[in-house]
């Protein structure tokens, strides 16, 4: 039937189909530094997976290619070069799509020539095969780097890209040194190889010492070899060569012979020893140190390496056993030089140990080498801190018997002194240290003695008097008291005795002291504030004299106290600071000026000018800042006051009288800004004196000139305006060009800084050219850099990119005139005309040689779409590609002189000659004819789908078979119709056409294959038409119906639910069955994902027995038919009536109770109960459960008869298993059946 279909749309869409004829032409270069032979480098586009499409040469002349895509698609185009050549890059991936790809755009795709093959190796001294890798070796040639690389784990390298010639290999490595470190050889047209190897003198051995693994330093590690026949070997690199001593030699193990020494080193910081240049073998590690002061024990005690080509790194470190070791203790660790403390008490871990020597130093036995021991010391007059001593080796090595570095210090020093005073209260002393960090007190009796203990250091010890003692009077002395025990030895004598003050002063003025004077006041330390009374004195004078005496020794502030009234005069200090704590004291006070207020209403720089208005008099200068400022003035007397600055004011002058209230400040208010104007040069013009600026108001539409004034390379100018004023200032020359040509200033009375416009001026350049022989009616083009919007047009000029600037012509005489221009910017000249080519003359940049360019007519007879490749290797003209119409002719113009190449190519044609190699001359017109021979068939068809629709973007591939198999696979790609064009098809050849699918494009994952499958066609003498293939797709949906077997009164209360496998907890589809047994679901997709349909009842549990059942099954087929089987039960009720019997039981017994104990009143009851019981209830109970029983037996037969009679369990099915053994019908059909309706 499908056959039958396929056949029958064959029918009805045969006609013959058309493919797009458009040509995309992928070329580009070989490019060489060296001569080679391009002829023989092949180019190949290829698909994705690899099958060829077309193969060409590159051009002999220099190395063009070119070759014709026919189709849009995905491709590589891959070089193919002889062996042991070798390019950058060797392939380009392409997906051509006739707009963006690169070759739609005409780009190159080129391919770079690198060179040959060249390989050596790397051994190691005392081999003769293997060696190491990472070892750096550096191509030269003539003493110029060319290349790096590293050798390879076997010890061989190779360097890739090397032109033939003379070469050097160096060998380098950041450690290691060489034995053979250059190697020479001659390359030639092949790969070659160095014939010396590079030798590499030996490797390094490594490992560590360390202690509770910290790194232990300076100890010896010896190195010995395994066997003394090794005497030919180089010897390592090592710290010490020094041979062994009696001792060292007495110290070996048994097993190492003396004679093997080979030689030692030391742990540095990290603990590490390194033996460098070790040749390969065997080696024996042994680590030592044994000194009159020290002895160490090393675990192992020794180890076994074996050297190849590498680095040795020992993984496991030695590390240390017991110690002896010396200790010393001291006055104080503070001080450089040590002062050892005799006779201390050394205790370790709480037991007595030892006792130090008059040095201070004491030895400690047989110490563990790990953990740590607790060292303390007893002495009078000190105490030590028990101290928790970490063993170190690192401090113990190299320490010889008199210093060490275990040191016991005093924690704390004894201070003594005595407290002599009147009082009968306590005294607080406190002490801080020379930082003043920490505070400490203590109290001591009246005329008593002190001890205290303090760690060395230097503190200042001072008395503390409370509230009480400083309202008394009392006053200790001194205040303080600098005690130094920084040297760790105990201080006596801190002594603090007890101390009353009388204050003397004058003020002094400038002219007579006036009744005006500020008031006088004394401050104490604790705030208490006191008027002090002046001396009055009868007569006029310049001094006035205070006194003020019985006060309490202490700090006081003396202080001038002004009123508004009277704050006129200056004072050279208004406040004074004394200290009466020791002694008497004498002040002065003393009159520097008259004050002066001013009140400045601007920001900007303003200086004042003040003038005293007589003769020799007081003359200044001063900056006054924005707001109120005090100026003090050394007379009395008139004063002129004029303000200078970047603003006029509204007086010129202002005066001052120094015998009016200071309380007024005289104002200074601006009312007009200067405004300069700036033009500056890159050099001094003497023929240029002034610059005139336009500048116009725009707000009072006016304008005026102002005059520049030559100052060197700068021109300047200024005028005058009011705040917020605006302009806009135009510079103006002839010759001259400005940036910016113009400049807008609004006037701001912030900041006299912002009011000034700068304009720099270049002279304007000129370019002239011409061309010979001269040209008339040339275009000229002048370029220059990018600049905003000016991107119209650009070119490539050195790797940097220029936009079209102006455009002119030449005239009779071909010249040209360019300028003014900005000599800031590079400029380019270009010039066109038709039939012309301009070269640039060597002497200038803006003259040219002309030259009439000639022509080359190409004509090829007989066919049409002929893709056409013209290159050129001795002139500028690097190709030009063209495709012939209907008349078999193109012309390519505008050449000029020299040779060129042409090729002609076109699939399934043969051209005779294949090329031609022309020498065109000067201005010549030439004629070149290709014959053409037709060599291979092209098969024409489309594909569709069964209902007729077109398939874009299917690959169907044509395969040669039988005598034909050899023959390349040729491909082709549907187009937006479905159709497609097989080329370069064989005559004679029978092919096979077939689908390829494409994993780039996921809407053919839907296409399964097409049919007619593996169609074969046969190609003769002509193109093979009207081929039509269609498709066949995978589903994509899958339905699903369900049957369930049960009685008829169930079938309205039960659902059915679709549940996908991974979401369980929501369905996805919900069926509530009504009349019918059959239900439908919606259609699921075809994705082979795994599924559960779920029965579900709202029958009670508690009356019924039955099993909610499931299905699982996977979406893979296109129709899913599932049967279940519902089937429930009443339940038995024997649970029921024991469970009564138990509650009748429990009321019997109680019944018995009452009736023993209430019998007489229970008795009556009873008698009645049991007459009730036996006429009425028992006859009910009887009728009631024989109902139930028929009821029962009638559904027990119903559901048998149901299920022995149903014809859908005949139908193929499996029966799943399920947890309470229910039948579940699982239809099977692969096909799809049509729904069963009621």
């Amino acid at each position: 039937m499908l056959k039958f279909l396929i056949l029958f749309l064959i029918c009805f869409s045969y006609g013959k189909t058309q493919q797009n004829s458009d040509v995309i032409g992928c070329g580009g270069f070989i490019k060489s530094e060296t001569d080679i032979n391009y002829k023989v480098v092949r180019i190949q586009l290829i698909t994705k997976d690899g099958i060829p499409i077309y193969t060409t040469e590159a051009a002999p002349v220099n190395g063009y290619y070119m070759i014709p895509v026919y189709e849009h698609g995905e491709y590589i185009l891959k070089l193919l070069p002889p062996p042991g050549w070798s390019f950058e890059p060797t392939q380009f991936e392409l997906n051509i799509d006739g707009e963006t790809d690169s070759c739609t755009l005409n780009y190159d795709l080129n391919f770079v020539f690198k060179g040959f093959g060249l390989a050596g190796r790397v051994l190691s001294a005392g081999s003769t095969s293997g060696g190491p890798g990472g070892v750096t070796l550096t191509l030269y040639q003539d003493n110029r780097k060319l290349n790096e690389t590293k050798s390879k784990p076997d010890g061989t390298f190779e360097f890739f890209d090397v032109l033939p010639g003379q070469y050097t290999v160096i060998g380098s490595h950041n450690h290691w040194k060489f034995m053979t470190s250059t190697s020479h050889v001659q390359l030639s047209k092949e790969r070659w190889e160095f014939e010396n190897p590079i030798v590499v003198l030996g490797y390094s051995i490594q490992g560590a010492v360390v202690h509770q693994s910290s790194p232990l330093i300076s100890i010896d590690v010896l190195l010995f070899r395994t066997s003394s026949n090794e005497d030919n070997l180089s010897l390592p690199t090592c710290a010490n060569n020094e041979p062994l001593n009696a001792n060292e030699i007495s110290w070996l193990p048994p097993t190492i012979k003396a004679q093997n020494f080979v030689c030692r080193t030391r742990t540095n910081a990290k603990g590490e020893y390194i033996f460098n240049d070790t040749p390969i073998g065997l080696y024996i590690l042994l680590p030592l140190y044994k000194t009159p002061s020290l002895e160490i024990v090393f675990i192992p005690d020794q180890k076994a390496v074996t050297v190849t080509h590498k680095d040795f790194y020992v993984q496991t470190p030695f590390e240390t056993g017991t110690v002896s070791f010396h200790g010393r203790a001291v006055k104080s660790t503070k001080k450089e030089k040590l002062t050892p403390l005799s006779y201390v008490q050394i205790s370790v871990d709480g037991k007595p140990y030892c006792q130090t020597d008059s040095n201070g130093l004491f030895k400690l036995k047989n110490i563990r080498s790990t953990g740590t021991i607790k060292i303390k010391g007893e002495l009078d007059g000190y105490i030590f801190k028990e101290l928790i001593y970490a063993i170190n080796l690192n401090r113990l090595i190299g320490v010889g018997d008199s210093s060490t570095l275990l040191v016991l210090s005093p924690e704390k020093v004894r201070v003594t002194g005595r407290v002599q005073c009147s009082s009968i209260r306590k005294q607080t002393i406190r002490y801080t240290d020379s930082e003043k960090k920490t505070i400490q007190r203590f109290d001591v009796e009246p005329n008593s003695e002190y001890t205290v203990y303090v760690t060395p250091g230097v503190y200042t010890f001072s008395p503390e008097l409370s509230d009480a003692d400083i309202r008394s009077g009392l006053h200790l002395t001194p205040e303080e008291i600098d005690v130094d025990v920084s040297h760790g030895s105990p201080i006596d004598q801190i002594n603090f005795s007890q101390l009353k003050a009388k204050l003397n002063g004058v003020i002094h003025c400038i002219d007579d002291c006036q009744n005006d004077l500020p008031m006088l006041e004394l401050t104490s330390r604790a705030g208490i504030t006191n008027k002090i009374d002046l001396i009055e004195t009868s007569s006029k004078t310049n001094a006035v004299h205070f006194e003020q005496d019985n006060l309490l020794p202490g700090k006081y502030s003396v202080s001038l106290v002004n009123s508004r009234k009277n704050d006129k005069y200056c004072w050279k200090e208004s406040q004074i600071e004394v200290d009466l704590s020791n002694s008497n004291k004498t002040i002065k006070f003393e009159q520097t000026g008259f004050k002066l207020r001013t009140h400045l209403q601007t920001s900007n720089k303003v200086v004042l000018k003040i003038n005293q208005l007589k003769e020799n008099s007081y003359t200044h200068s001063i900056d006054l800042l924005s707001g109120l400022n005090e100026i003090c003035l050394p007379n009395q007397g008139l004063y002129e006051l004029i303000p200078s600055s970047c603003m006029k004011f509204e007086n010129e002058k202002y005066f001052y009288d120094t015998s009016k209230s200071p309380s007024i400040p005289v104002d200074l208010i601006p009312a007009e800004y200067q405004v300069f104007v700036f033009i500056q040069t890159e050099n001094e013009d003497p023929s240029t004196s002034t610059f005139p600026v336009l500048i116009k108001n725009p707000k009072q539409n006016s304008e005026f000139t102002l005059d520049l004034q030559k100052d060197k390379s700068k021109w300047t100018g200024s005028f005058w305006a009011k705040a917020s004023e605006q302009f806009t200032i135009f510079p103006k020359s002839d010759i001259w060009l400005f940036e910016p040509d113009h400049s807008a200033i609004a006037i701001s009375s912030e900041n006299c800084e912002s009011n000034q416009v700068k304009f720099l001026a270049r002279r304007g350049l000129f370019i002239d050219g011409s061309t010979y022989p001269p040209v008339a009616d040339a275009n000229v083009s002048l370029y220059t850099t990018l600049i905003d919007s000016e991107n119209e047009q650009s070119i490539d000029v050195d790797g940097r990119s220029m936009s079209l600037f102006l455009s002119s012509w030449t005239n009779a005489d071909g010249k040209y005139s360019f300028g003014p221009l900005s000599n800031t910017r590079p400029y380019h000249v270009t010039i066109h005309k038709l039939g012309h080519v301009f070269t640039r003359k060597s002497s200038s940049l803006y003259d040219f040689n002309a030259e009439k360019l000639a022509s080359i007519l190409v004509q090829i007879k007989d066919v049409d779409g002929v893709f056409l490749l013209l290159t050129s290797s001795t002139n500028s003209m690097r190709r030009r590609t063209a495709t012939t119409d209907t008349t078999g002719e193109i012309l390519f113009e505008d050449l000029q002189s020299g040779k060129y190449y042409l090729r002609p190519q076109l699939r399934e044609y043969k051209f005779q000659p294949e090329d031609a190699e022309i020498e065109l001359k000067s201005g010549e017109e030439l004629v070149v004819k290709f014959q053409v021979q037709r060599i291979a068939f092209s098969c024409y068809g489309q594909v569709t789908s069964i209902n007729n629709e077109p398939e874009f973007g299917l690959i169907i591939d044509a395969i040669g078979i039988d005598q034909c198999e050899s023959v390349t696979r040729e491909s082709a790609k549907t187009d937006i119709n479905g159709q497609f064009r097989l080329r370069a098809l064989q005559p004679g050849c029978r092919y096979r056409l077939q689908y390829r699918s494409n994993p780039t494009d996921s809407a053919q994952t839907e296409i399964l294959d097409i049919e007619p499958r593996n169609k074969i066609v046969e190609i003769f003498d002509t193109d093979l038409y009207d081929i039509h293939l269609y498709t066949t797709k995978r589903p994509t949906d899958a339905d699903i119906n369900v049957f369930v077997q049960t009685q008829t009164q169930f079938l309205n209360q039960l659902k059915i639910k679709l549940y996908k496998i991974s979401q369980r907890e929501s369905p996805i589809q919900t069926v509530t069955l009504t009349n019918s047994p059959f239900c439908y679901f919606n259609q699921i997709p075809f994705d082979n994902e795994s599924y559960i349909l779920r029965l579900e009842s709202p029958l009670s549990t508690s009356v019924y027995t039955y099993v909610q059942s499931e299905i699982t099954f996977t979406a893979n087929q296109t129709f899913l038919f599932f049967t279940f089987n519902f089937e429930p039960r009443l339940k038995n009720y024997d649970g029921e009536t024991g469970l009564t019997g138990s509650y009748s039981a429990f009321i019997i017994a109680l019944l018995i109770i009452a009736l023993v104990f209430k019998y007489e009143t229970i008795l009556p009851f009873l008698r009645s109960f049991y007459g009730y019981s036996h006429e009425i209830l028992l006859p009910n109970l009887v009728k009631k459960s024989s109902t139930l029983l028929s009821t029962a037996q009638v559904n027990d037969q119903n559901i048998k008869g149901t299920s022995s009679t149903s014809s859908l369990n005949t139908m193929n099915t499996k029966t799943i298993a399920n947890p309470n053994n229910e039948n579940l019908g699982l239809t099977n059909d692969s096909k799809r059946r049509p729904r069963v309706a009621d």
